[in-house]
């Protein structure tokens, strides 16, 4: 019996294509999106409409699945409460661990379960038209680079469960952007249907119309996010003025509220004999750090809430390691592989965020990530 294949429908032409090359060969596909943020920029009618009008085209039973409450327990919350704490967070990435990956397998799993077209304990396979590829290899299953360079969504993905490697199709990982727009006009998808329901991948909070600042604040003072803790120590100077500070704690300026404010930010800083840059955030003084361009660099930092996909090694790592999604990759030693925390060496100074994911490489291979910590 042919196994049931799920595929996720943004509206985009991405998951259009996915759709399309998936439709020919597995007669038991259907479609589902998930709801998880009102009028989003991927929540938006008009994008649950396509999404919809491509189930019907092809056939396919099509399912909406709400993930509101998850969404913002998992990654919205996480958003406010890291950026309250001067840091740097990445929903996309949030959102891949936690619902997309997880929750919304889950939960579609359940409701196909429940209408009978899933037999409990029966396989169920799950595509998305995310730029990355599974490699089976003899040490196991790993995520692998998209064989286009420039769209390859790797890193985005690296926080995924080790454990859903074995259930993901990623249709798209071996095809260049280009031949994916020609396959969607040659079904007679024109890609200007899809404008308005393609979300890149990338830092962008699809959940924020505009300013992060402004979001959290507001989220903050009505009590919207589940980390009291973290918050509790913040709010008070979070848009408070304070003080700029150089590496040394000299006072050079005074800032608006350090929640403005992003490590490698240059511009608003209001200083003369430029240029400075923001360095670092520290909530508990109320100070923004700033530096010199070539201040700004590090070799190091650590990281933790671990994820791997390879057997820890004893000792030391040696790999490529990406500090941001638009980041190159960088040489390095990974080593203090103990206590969910790990300690990276890069062979050059780079910008260093605290709150983004760092990805161990391996060739093209994704040996794991973690969270670099301040």
């Amino acid at each position: 019996m042919d196994k049931l294949l799920a595929v996720a429908l943004s509206g985009g032409v991405d998951s259009t294509v996915a759709a399309i090359l998936l439709r020919k060969d597995n007669p038991r596909l259907i479609g589902a999106t998930h709801f998880i943020w009102p009028d989003s920029r991927c929540c938006s009618l008009p994008i649950f409409k396509r999404a919809e009008y491509l189930a019907r085209q092809l056939s396919i039973p099509y399912y909406v699945i709400d993930l509101q409450e998850d969404f913002r327990s998992k990654v919205v919350d996480d958003f406010v409460a890291t950026y309250a704490a001067g840091m740097t967070p990445n929903p996309c990435v949030k959102c891949n661990e936690h619902i997309r990956f997880s929750r919304f397998y889950a939960l579609l799993r359940q409701k196909l379960e429940t209408e009978g077209q899933l037999a409990p304990g029966e396989t169920m396979l799950f595509a998305t038209g995310h730029y990355a590829r599974i490699a089976e290899t003899r040490d196991g299953l790993f995520l692998k680079k998209a064989r286009d360079p420039k769209k390859d969504q790797s890193y985005m993905l690296s926080r995924i469960p080790k454990k859903m490697l074995p259930f993901l199709v990623f249709p798209l990982g071996e095809y260049l952007k280009t031949e994916v727009v020609e396959i969607a006009r040659e079904h007679k998808f024109s890609t200007s249907e899809f404008k308005t329901g393609e979300v890149d991948e990338s830092q962008d909070a699809c959940f924020v119309e505009g300013d992060y600042a402004k979001f959290v604040i507001q989220a903050a003072a009505a009590g919207k996010t589940g980390d009291s803790k973290t918050l509790d120590a913040t709010l008070r100077n979070m848009d408070k003025p304070g003080n700029l500070v150089d590496l040394q704690g000299n006072i050079l300026g005074k800032h608006h509220g350090y929640i403005y404010y992003t490590v490698g930010q240059r511009k608003g800083l209001g200083l003369g004999d430029g240029p400075w840059y923001v360095a670092g955030i520290q909530p508990e003084t109320n100070e923004v750090i700033i530096c010199r361009e070539d201040e700004t660099g590090k070799n190091s930092f650590s990281a933790n809430m671990l994820n791997w996909f390879i057997d820890l090694p004893k000792k030391e790592l040696e790999c490529g390691v990406k500090v941001r999604y638009q980041s190159r990759e960088v040489p390095a030693k990974v080593s203090s592989i103990t206590d969910g925390v790990v300690e990276v060496v890069l062979t050059e100074k780079v910008l260093i965020s605290p709150g983004q994911t760092a990805v161990f490489y391996r060739d093209d291979l994704v040996l794991g990530s973690g969270i670099i910590r301040r």
